[in-house]
């Protein structure tokens, strides 16, 4: 009995060991076959017997090659169809390698056939696709100050650095410098207005807006050192409101006889803020090339245009007055910090 368990055990251990060992030894054997068939391609074809090679290359294309052998396998592939005169098939197939590398360069070593059919070729960027994220730090401008008094009192404006920034942008190509953009965002501007009302208390306001911004813009490209490029941006663009919201509202009346301190739940603003604003947006940046796209970081300044204010609608006046506090006329300002991703998007074709 103990002889025949050794015997099963020692057959399961050969059979595990056996079917581990399988895959180690059937994957470097799979990738050495296509570096061999690119080699023996390439002998094919220094001798002259060209027919064989593109089938010889084609299975290892779909997967199998390293970049450098397969950038190899498409130059070899293109050069055979020349070789025979197949004019077509050599179109064809310089259309697949400008789709898959439509960036790439050409080299001292590359064959004269293949040099001279690359030039007969466009790769034109149809379009760059932006992704920014990043902050909004918001600074307003003030047309006419108000208060719940008759007499001025001391107000003190403070804006939060940290607010959701984050947006699409397309890009379409005029010229080698010149790019114009649309771009579709969301947006949040947070700030603070404490008041010193008559000396009476102190009022705390707190607002937070929340915007969908479509700024139409172009960007010119200054200089271009090594993989950098710096650029500038201007244009106008179209904010609308999504939401506006009166946080942390409070009056504080010190030992004041008479007075009480009070503090309100989140307060609406949003029937007594424009849905609609128009700003005018100036900035400039910095974009790293890297393959197929760039990295960005870029400085924008939105100015606004309209005061935010409504009169006559505002459903919490009444309830805000009730904490000494009123609506200066002021128009919406962002400072804007952003980082962001383009991807290129390529369109190769032959020419004319």
């Amino acid at each position: 009995m103990k002889t025949r368990y050794s015997n099963t055990f020692l057959l399961r251990f050969f059979l595990i060991v056996l079917f581990s060992s399988v895959p180690l030894l059937v994957l470097p054997q799979e990738t050495s076959t296509c570096a061999e068939n690119l080699k023996n391609a390439q002998t094919l074809f220094d001798n002259g017997q060209v027919q064989q090679v593109p089938e010889m290359l084609q299975e290892c294309l779909r997967s199998g090659f390293k970049q450098e052998e397969e950038l190899a396998a498409y130059k070899l592939i293109i050069q055979t169809f020349l070789f025979q005169d197949k004019n077509e098939l050599a179109d064809s197939a310089m259309l697949a390698f400008l789709k898959k590398y439509p960036e790439y360069q050409l080299s001292p070593t590359d064959h004269s056939s293949f040099v001279h059919l690359y030039n007969n070729f466009n790769v034109e960027p149809v379009v760059q696709l932006v992704i920014h994220i990043g902050t909004n730090i918001p600074f307003l401008t003030f047309i006419n100050p108000k208060s719940v008094s008759s007499d001025p009192v001391r107000k003190k404006y403070s804006t939060d650095a940290l607010n959701l920034f984050v947006s699409l942008e397309a890009k379409f190509t005029v010229n080698s410098k010149l790019d114009l953009n649309i771009e579709g965002g969301f947006s949040q501007s947070s700030f603070t207005n404490v008041e010193d009302f008559l000396g009476i208390g102190i009022v705390n306001y707190s607002e937070i807006q929340q915007r969908i911004e479509v700024p139409v813009t172009a960007t010119y490209s200054i200089i271009t050192f090594g993989k950098f490029t710096a650029y500038a941006r201007a244009g106008a663009g179209a904010a609308f409101d999504l939401s506006s919201t009166a946080k942390n509202v409070s009056f504080e009346s010190g030992d004041i006889i008479g007075f009480s301190d009070r503090k309100s739940p989140d307060i609406s603003r949003n029937d007594s803020r424009i849905k609609m604003d128009i700003f005018g947006q100036a900035g400039g940046g910095i974009k790293l090339k890297i393959p197929r796209g760039y990295l960005n970081f870029e400085i924008r300044c939105n100015l606004g245009i309209y005061n935010q204010v409504l009169r006559g609608g505002e459903s919490a006046t009444t309830q805000l007055e009730g904490y000494y506090y009123k609506d200066d006329d002021f128009n919406l300002n962002d400072l804007n910090f952003s980082i962001g991703y383009t991807q290129i998007f390529y369109k190769p074709s032959k020419r004319k």
